[in-house]
């Protein structure tokens, strides 16, 4: 059975269930989802929120008050924990919508993938709640922009909608990750990862341990980018998120060579089937001299 591991992490996002419910009501399969959800609530109204998913039986649900929030990576970190062998996982964000047949296209998609071990991942299109849909093109991920800390951010770019089968790429979207469930056991969410820097990371972890990148040719799902009614995020309510923060960039920094490592991450580190070079090729990127090139 093609069962799917949905991965969710809320924080104090009032669009966790509308995003859970579509999940379900857009499957052509349903009964074949899980759901692993982190919900951080901030105030009662926000702890009894998470009472509408608690009906379902398969939702495996960890909740947290937003004070003992560590941001996504810990986050992320906990609801791996929670994967049974599902055949597939989703990740995504607490605040998405769906295609109608979405799980049946998107195996589909990693099926006509020419590798072993792909994994597909893309900025999806917007909208704005309830659930006014932006557009449908699926595009690729590029290098924007090198931080002053060294941390690199995305964009997506490009319309895919015109190939047959999705594209190889070199960058990962940590809201929208879809791959066997077993990536969740190869390449695990390091807890100390704050947010900044994240999908790159997870992205030259995942690819020298020997996982292929694509971005798919068709879109399955739409995000809200916290335009207009804006959500909580995790440093408005945390004074000190800049200490987190700093551990976070460090670790970015070390991991990817921009800087000597003063510990050996294991298990959170590059792996060792593809080196960090040949990441580096492939993605057109320098990250000790913290350059990039776009190849199209």
């Amino acid at each position: 059975m093609d069962s799917i591991f949905i991965q969710i992490v809320a924080y104090r996002d009032l669009e966790l269930v509308p995003t859970v419910e579509e999940a379900i009501a857009h499957a052509t399969h349903p009964e074949r989802l899980t759901f692993g959800i982190c919900w951080q609530y901030g105030t009662d109204e926000e702890k009894d929120y998470i009472g509408q998913l608690k009906g379902l039986k398969d939702c495996r649900i960890i909740v947290v008050t937003a004070s003992q929030a560590r941001g996504v990576g810990w986050a992320r970190s906990l609801v791996q924990k929670l994967w049974q062998k599902e055949e597939y996982t989703l990740q995504i964000d607490a605040h998405m919508r769906f295609l109608p047949g979405w799980d049946v296209e998107l195996i589909k998609m990693l099926k006509m993938c020419p590798s072993e071990k792909p994994l597909l991942s893309t900025y999806p299109p917007a909208y704005q709640p309830p659930r006014e849909l932006v557009g449908d093109t699926p595009s690729r991920l590029e290098a924007s922009k090198f931080g002053d800390s060294g941390t690199l951010t995305l964009r997506g770019i490009g319309d895919l909608s015109k190939c047959s089968i999705p594209q190889l790429g070199a960058f990962v979207a940590a809201g929208f990750i879809f791959a066997e469930g077993k990536i969740i056991e190869e390449v695990p969410y390091d807890p100390e990862i704050y947010f900044t820097g994240e999908e790159v990371l997870f992205a030259a972890k995942a690819w020298t341990r020997g996982w292929d990148i694509y971005h798919p040719n068709l879109s399955v799902c739409w995000h809200f980018y916290n335009t207009g009614k804006k959500r909580v995020v995790h440093w408005e309510d945390h004074q000190d998120w800049w200490v987190q923060n700093k551990i976070s960039e460090s670790r970015f920094r070390q991991i990817l060579g921009m800087e000597s490592a003063t510990e050996d991450f294991g298990i959170y580190g590059l792996g060792n089937v593809r080196s960090l070079a040949e990441y580096e090729a492939l993605a057109g990127v320098n990250f000790q001299e913290r350059w990039f090139i776009h190849f199209i």
